[in-house]
This record gives C-alpha cells, sequence and structure tokens, in this order.
C-alpha cells in the first residue's frame, strides 16, 4: 500500500471515528433535550390545571368544566390530558398532536421514564391525569439524525478526496526524490531531485542534491588520484630503472669482465692473478648487494615495520648521508611507541620524499629533521638551506606528500623559508588509544 493511501485511509478512519463520536455525543444531548421538553410541559400544564381548579368550586357544571379542561390539552405535542373517574374509568382525553414514529429502536435509545402527574380535583372521585407524549419530539430528533447521518458521510468523502489531491500534491516531490536516488546508487552523480514542496521536502530535494554533487567529486577526486598513483608508479619505475642502469649496471659489466679475464688466466694457468679477479668479482657482488637492499628499502622499509619510526628514519638519513657526506644532517627524534600504522607510513613517506628532493633539486649543504610527540598528534620537519624551491613545489612529489597527510587525518605545509631554503612540516592526529598508551 503506497504512502499516500495509507495517508488517506487514516484521515478517514480518523473522520468516521470522528463522525460516530460526534453522532454518540448528539444522541446523549437529544435524549437530555427530551426529557426536559416532556418534563418543563408537564410542570406549565400541571400550573395550569391548579389554576382552572380554583374555580370549580364557584362553578354551576362542575363535569362539563372538567371535560372543557380537558378539551383545552388537544394538539399539544408534549402531553396528553386525561379525566379520570371512579375506578379508573376515563371519561375524557385529549387528542395530542399527530406525528409519524420513529423506527423503533431509535425510540428505544432516546426514551425515558417520566411518571405521568395525576392532579385530584375538587369534584370528589375525579381527577385529572397528565400524561408525557415523546413522538412528536422524537419524529423532530430523527429528522436531524436523517440529516446529520447523510452530511457525515458526505463530508467524509470530501474530506478524504481533498485529502487525496492535497497528499498526492505534497508527495510528488517525494516520489521524484525516490526516482533519482537509483540513479545516484547507479553513478548517475549528474541527477538532481526537484526542491520544491513543503519545507520538509525542500530540505530532503537539497540534502540529496548536495549528497550527488559531493559523491560527485570524490568520483573525480578518485579519478585524479588514480591517475596520479600511476604517475607515481611510472617515476618510481623510472627512479629503478636509473638506479639499475647507473648503479648495477655497470658493477655487473665488470663483474662480467673480471670472471672472464679471471677465466682466462685460470686457462693460463696464473693462478694468483686469476684470484686477484675473482675478488674483484666478489667486491662487485657485494656492491650490488647493498645496492639491491637500498632499493628493497626504498619499496618498503622493513625498518619501520621491525624498529619503529626513529629508527626507519635514522637509517634513511645514514642512507643520504653516506652517498652525500658533503650535506650536514641534523636529526632529533622523539620516542615512537604506540604509534598509528597509518601516522608512521605518512611520517616515513614524508621524511623519504622531503630528504630526497632537498637532496636531488636544492643542492643543501645542511638539513635537520625534526620528529616530536605531543598527546595529541605527532609533528615531523624537515628543514634544508638549499636552493631550487620552484621545482620541489610542483609535480607529484608534494602532491603524493599532502595525500598521504590527508589521509591520516593530518595537514601538511610545504614552501620557501624567510631566510632562504624550503620547509616541509605536517601535524599527524594521534587517536585516542595511542594517547592513552
Amino acid at each position: 500500500m503506497s504512502l499516500r493511501i495509507r495517508i488517506v485511509v487514516a484521515i478517514v478512519l480518523a473522520l468516521v471515528l470522528g463522525s460516530g463520536l460526534g453522532l454518540a455525543l448528539a444522541g446523549w444531548h437529544a435524549r437530555q433535550w427530551l426529557r426536559g421538553e416532556l418534563v418543563s410541559a408537564q410542570a406549565s400544564a400541571d400550573l395550569a390545571v391548579r389554576r382552572d381548579f380554583e374555580g370549580l368550586s364557584r362553578s354551576a357544571a362542575p363535569a362539563r368544566d372538567l371535560a372543557d379542561l380537558v378539551g383545552t390539552f388537544d394538539g399539544d405535542r408534549h402531553l396528553q390530558a386525561l379525566l379520570i373517574g371512579p375506578g379508573g374509568r376515563i371519561l375524557a382525553a385529549s387528542i395530542p398532536e399527530p406525528a409519524s414514529a420513529p423506527p423503533a429502536w431509535f425510540a428505544a435509545l432516546l426514551r425515558q421514564k417520566i411518571a405521568p402527574a395525576r392532579l385530584p380535583s375538587p369534584a370528589a372521585g375525579v381527577a385529572v391525569e397528565l400524561r408525557p407524549v415523546d413522538a412528536n419530539d422524537m419524529a423532530v430528533v430523527w429528522s436531524e439524525f436523517l440529516d446529520l447521518a447523510l452530511a457525515l458521510p458526505l463530508a467524509c468523502l470530501a474530506g478524504a478526496g481533498l485529502v487525496w489531491l492535497v497528499v498526492g500534491r505534497a508527495l510528488r516531490p517525494l516520489a521524484a526524490v525516490g526516482a533519482v536516488l537509483p540513479r545516484i546508487g547507479a553513478g548517475d552523480y549528474d541527477a538532481r531531485a526537484p526542491e520544491r514542496g513543503p519545507p520538509e521536502l525542500v530540505r530532503l530535494g537539497r540534502g540529496v542534491n548536495e549528497m550527488a554533487g559531493r559523491l560527485s567529486a570524490m568520483r573525480a577526486r578518485n579519478q585524479a588520484l588514480e591517475e596520479q598513483i600511476l604517475t607515481l608508479q611510472d617515476e618510481e619505475r623510472a627512479d629503478i630503472a636509473r638506479d639499475l642502469h647507473d648503479e648495477i649496471g655497470p658493477h655487473l659489466f665488470a663483474a662480467n669482465i673480471d670472471a672472464a679475464m679471471a677465466e682466462s688466466l685460470i686457462a693460463g694457468g696464473r693462478t694468483e692473478a686469476a684470484l686477484d679477479q675473482v675478488r674483484s668479482v666478489q667486491g662487485a657482488i657485494g656492491h650490488i648487494q647493498r645496492l639491491v637492499r637500498d632499493i628493497l628499502a626504498r619499496l618498503r622499509p622493513t625498518t619501520l615495520a621491525e624498529l619503529g619510526l626513529a629508527a626507519a628514519v635514522r637509517d634513511l638519513v645514514q642512507f643520504w648521508r653516506a652517498r652525500h657526506p658533503e650535506i650536514a644532517f641534523s636529526v632529533r627524534l622523539c620516542a615512537d611507541g604506540g604509534l598509528p600504522q597509518g601516522a608512521e607510513e605518512a611520517a616515513y613517506r614524508l621524511a623519504q620524499e622531503s630528504l630526497s628532493n632537498a637532496v636531488r633539486h636544492g643542492a643543501p649543504s645542511a638539513i635537520s629533521l625534526t620528529l616530536e610527540r605531543t598527546h595529541e598528534a605527532l609533528r615531523i620537519e624537515v628543514v634544508d638551506d638549499g636552493v631550487g624551491a620552484a621545482p620541489r613545489g610542483a609535480g607529484f612529489g608534494l602532491k603524493g606528500m599532502g595525500e598521504r597527510v590527508a589521509a591520516a587525518g593530518g595537514e601538511l605545509a610545504a614552501g620557501p623559508c624567510d631566510d632562504g631554503g624550503w620547509r616541509v612540516s605536517a601535524t599527524l592526529p594521534l587517536g585516542r588509544r595511542d594517547r592513552a598508551a
């Protein structure tokens, strides 16, 4: 059952229940009104009869006057007057106003027991009895009840029709929102819901449109990140290929030449000279092994997982110090126990990228690296006194650092220093669990 039908049915039920309650209340009031009319008419007739009784003592024909008195009640709507003789015999009776009788069940609901009033007359053995007659009043109430019973269903039907139209018009924007949501769920983030109707539906449509806009922006951002990741992977492959070509390739070539010379010397019986060539091959292979370990450390720092952030950063600085002894490295590290993995990874990669950019693009004479920890956050800063800020402010390196820091919930700041050089700093928040540790 649709929401529209449910609302209309609920309102119709409320109208029907209200109409039933109204009819019951109207019946109770009609019953009280009917009793009041009959009692009031009986009391008025009682006073009129008693007043006429006062003149019977002076009347020459009391019996005729009593019959005339009863006749004055002919056509009365509420009462019937009877002249009662000795032994309860009815000597005369008035004729009430004729009326159509309502249904028996309706009369039974409204009828009330009102005892007749018997008034003894001054004439001996004769009395006037006033009996209530409710047929006329019940006929009036029955007529009004029929009118009300007809008006209430018509009012309920008219109300149901009006509610059907109003609810349908009010829920039309909701139906449009319901049609837009599956499209958004299927990936059509350009779909928009109408922002019209009642204030609640306007806010709903606005919220759906804002959600679609954010999802569209997230999709564009994800696409840009995917392209950036592919570019970074290509750059990383190019760096590895350059290291393999520039570092490992020559040593492999030299080891191959030394092995060929050793083979030739051994064939000529020059064992001592061949041993020198073998030692040269061993040295080249050892150097290649160290280069391979350095490349692996750049791809996946095992020290970070085994010994922690401080040890991994220290090894990273040692890596560059060994290759550039002319640069003065200054390192200040904090205790790193209990740090979340995401913060450790982001801090290490920021240090790795910042040191690589400084050495390759800045030509610095001094580099300082600071790693601080507070109760709320982990802060890392890399400052150098080099030049060439523009290459370091563009490209994918800085974007990659920004994305890593943002993924960890932190903030990144990078730019030239006031006195020259370049500074990169980031603040990474720590979770409750880490602060407690």
